[in-house]
């Protein structure tokens, strides 16, 4: 037996009913997302209490997860382009700040002193794509609020507020306020799969759960294409690496 719930603070979890389990068992995948394992006597509500006291411990393994994973690493040589925002690196002699940013009209330049930064550690990495996010949640408040409007006025469903934020495993949530939450690595996905996460957030007001009416509504709205563009998310994991060669 499985079920989808919603997370404060945390997002989707796909939970499982097992016969074989004895006790909860979260797991955490970089691109599945989480699932837990609970056995047949505990109920979805200590199971959503379960993964929210755990909430900082997901956080943690999810960032482990996405250093240990990057195989590319961000050099002088590299490049990043995402919608408007594109990466550029420029030599400094600095002494002091040897590695610095600064983002113009989402042009990220990473000013580095050549002799002194070492490109393979994870500080300097993570601190490339810190600053590439940053420009893409300045960019995505930009792309992503006129889209939630426009569907959200085609389709009546009403929310609350929408934000941005940069979850990684995630594209989006609502919360049982109707508040929507959009990931800025939304931007490294095409359009119609922008709209689509957006039309499943707003699907939300009106049920708040994944079950048959929601489908049925997210599966009307989206032309009968439910199933295909979900497909489609799951070839995306909105990780930030450098362009392929």
């Amino acid at each position: 037996m499985q079920r989808i719930i919603s997370v404060e603070g945390v997002g989707e979890v796909v939970v499982s009913k097992r016969r074989n389990c004895v006790q909860m068992r979260l797991t955490v995948h970089p691109e599945k997302g989480l699932h837990l394992s609970i056995p047949f006597r505990v109920s979805y509500a200590d199971a959503e209490r379960f993964v929210f006291e755990h909430r900082d411990w997901i956080a943690n393994t999810l960032q482990a997860q996405e250093q240990k994973g990057v195989k590319r690493l961000f050099t002088p040589q590299s490049h990043f382009t995402c919608r408007s925002t594109r990466l550029q690196f420029s030599p400094t002699d600095a002494q002091k700040r040897i590695l610095s940013a600064r983002i113009t009209d989402h042009v990220v330049t990473i000013y580095y002193n050549p002799q002194l930064v070492d490109f393979s550690l994870d500080a300097v990495q993570n601190f490339i794509k810190k600053v590439i996010l940053a420009s893409m949640q300045k960019e995505a408040e930009k792309v992503l609020f006129p889209r939630v409007d426009e569907i959200s006025s085609r389709t009546g469903l009403t929310f609350r507020k929408v934000s941005i934020g940069n979850a990684l495993t995630r594209w989006g949530t609502c919360s049982s306020q109707d508040d929507i939450i959009l990931s800025c690595r939304l931007l490294l996905l095409p359009d119609y799969l922008v709209d689509f996460v957006i039309l499943h957030e707003l699907c939300h007001i009106a049920h708040k759960n994944h079950g048959p009416k929601f489908h049925e509504l997210l599966n009307r709205l989206s032309g009968g294409k439910e199933d295909l563009y979900d497909k489609e998310l799951k070839g995306y994991n909105g990780r930030i690496l450098p362009d392929k060669e």
